[in-house]
This record gives C-alpha cells, structure tokens and sequence, in this order.
C-alpha cells in the first residue's frame, strides 16, 4: 500500500500541475485579446482624430486662386450631409472668396477625440487661420472651434458634420 500512495501524490502533483498550466494559458490569452481590443479602439481614435485635423486644416486654408483644388479637398473627405452642404454652397463662396481676393492660411493648434466607437467619432479641433482680403491685406488672425462628426466608410474616416462651435 506504501508504494501505491507515491505514485497516487505523483498523479494529483501532475493534475494540479496542468489545472494550473489551463488557468495560465488562459489568463495569458486574455490579456493578449483584451491588448488588442485595446490597441484596435486607440488605432481607431487616432485616424478619427487624423482625419478630423486634416479636413478642418483644410476647410481653414484657402486662396482665391486656387478656390477649386482647395474646396475639392474638403469634398473629398465629406460625406452625407455636409458634403451636400458644402456641395450646395460652394458657387457662392467661390464668388464671395474671388470677389475679395480672399486666403486664409490654417494651422491646427489642438485636437481632440471626445467620443467615438469603431465606425464614428466625435473631433474637437483649435485652428488659428490668418485671412486676408480686399479689406484687409496685412491679414488678420482668427481661431475657429471645430466640432466634426466623423464616420468610417470602409477604411476612411470621413466628416459627416461640421460646426464651428466657437
């Protein structure tokens, strides 16, 4: 009976040794998964914000001279209704910005997502655009608070909403 009870405490040592082994590799898999949801959702934020900071970079620089390729870029990274929006009134800002000889020159000073999941976010930007006209050719300095809503259309982030909220 005494040479069966180390064999016996050899099995239980080996089974407790796997039940441990099951427990490890599966907190071990885990982590790796919920590291990637992790990286995914900050990779996700970061092109949500990308995209938000170019297309109001964008949408702040302009020239009267060159009112087509710059408009164009914007409706390239617009979808649904405010790229019917600006779509509808893009003739007659082309006017307005031709008949003053306008520019404006943006620069992002700040950007931030607020809310977002995998196919929409919500981007906070601070652009400081200088613009210049007929009236005013020095230029003059303003700052514009943005808030895009942002839509994933395939692998593109796209705005959906544009407002200048400050």
């Amino acid at each position: 009976m005494t040479s069966s009870n180390p064999r016996r405490g050899q099995l239980i040592l080996a089974w407790a040794l796997s039940v441990l082994l099951v427990v490890a590799l599966a907190g071990v898999t885990l982590s790796v998964v919920a590291l990637r949801k992790q990286s995914s959702a900050q990779s996700e934020r970061q092109g949500a914000m990308k995209a938000g900071r170019q297309l109001a970079l964008d949408f702040t620089t302009y020239d009267y001279k060159t009112w087509d390729a710059d408009s164009k870029r914007v409706l390239d990274d617009a979808t649904g209704q405010f790229k019917t929006d600006f779509q509808n009134g893009i003739d007659a800002v082309k006017t307005e910005v031709s008949t003053n000889k306008a520019t404006s020159k943006g620069d992002v000073k700040e950007a931030a997502v607020v809310s977002n999941d995998k196919d929409s976010a919500q981007v906070l930007v601070i652009v400081n655009a200088v613009v210049t006209n007929t009236a005013s050719t020095d230029g003059v300095e303003r700052r514009y608070r943005i808030k895009l809503d942002m839509v994933r259309e395939k692998d593109r982030w796209l705005t959906a909403d544009l407002q200048v909220v400050g």
